[in-house]
């Protein structure tokens, strides 16, 4: 749809109103769960090749002390996921969610002050919070609000990749998301969703609002065990109208699950992680 607005004045008030004269539309209840953070770092590896073996284990204590911390908290009170950035992006990321916005400043401040944070430098962030929207209305039913809680509180699942990226909605002339009825985004979200679902069991996905909190809208987290999938499911959302039309993605990060085990071949800077 091609959208355009004025401003008519009613008695002394100016309003916007779309190109069907109307005022301009409510936007979509959300629900929210909980905040989200995903921490994007470069490695020191200047700093790395000169550690000798027992700076190397302190920042392995470190690593464990801090995934201890995040343990002993969830999953009621949260979820997390450490993994490996590929390309020059960064070298290590973690997404984690807390019930308090307030958690997640203590969280970077924890990682920041140990022994790992001292190999660590700060390449990107994102600040959101779990969020459903409710085109289709809220659920009806137990099972209805189990779905929408797993998505507000997940334990974030253990598949082996991670994709993440921001987006935003368009305000193109002609193409301006925020002049479109009610229906029409609806309309637009239901095929969206329709391209989705056909990846269930393949693919996790978590959206995180970030207006207000961050430089871009939304937040969208995939996981997978076979990357390929990810990029099939983007490709094929993008022919829908609410990404080629109205969508908006800067940047793309994609990365691999690192647990305990991984830690000794990271830190390592000889081929083949021996020392």
């Amino acid at each position: 749809s091609v959208c355009t607005y004025s401003t008519v004045k009613i008695g002394k008030t100016a309003v916007l109103c779309n190109g069907r004269g109307n005022t301009m539309e409510r936007p979509v209840e959300t629900l929210e769960g909980w905040y989200c953070e995903h921490l994007i770092w470069k490695m020191d590896w200047q700093l790395i090749r000169k550690m000798n073996q027992n700076t190397r284990a302190s920042i392995m204590d470190a690593y464990r002390m801090i995934n201890k911390t995040l343990n002993e908290e969830e999953p009621d009170q949260g979820s997390h996921y450490w993994f490996r950035v590929n390309g020059f992006k960064g070298d290590l990321g973690l997404m984690v969610l807390r019930p308090q916005l307030t958690d997640l400043t203590a969280v970077e401040a924890l990682i920041a002050k140990s022994a790992l944070g001292t190999i660590l430098q700060p390449s990107r962030s994102f600040v959101s919070v779990t969020e459903v929207g409710t085109y289709t209305g809220k659920p009806k039913t137990d099972r209805g609000w189990g779905y929408v809680n797993a998505h507000l509180k997940p334990q974030l699942p253990t598949m082996n990749y991670i994709c993440f990226y921001p987006m935003n909605k368009r305000r193109w002339p002609g193409a301006n998301w925020y002049e479109l009825s009610y229906d029409e985004r609806q309309k637009e979200m239901h095929e969206h969703g329709t391209i989705g679902r056909r990846y269930a069991g393949k693919i996790k996905q978590y959206i995180t609002g970030a207006i207000g909190f961050d430089d871009e809208e939304w937040g969208v987290t995939l996981f997978a065990d076979d990357p390929i999938e990810i990029k099939k499911l983007i490709t094929e959302m993008r022919y829908a109208a609410a990404s080629a039309v109205y969508g908006d993605f800067p940047y793309f990060i994609i990365g691999t699950k690192i647990t305990e085990n991984d830690w000794p071949m990271l830190l390592s800077v000889n081929e083949g992680g021996a020392e």
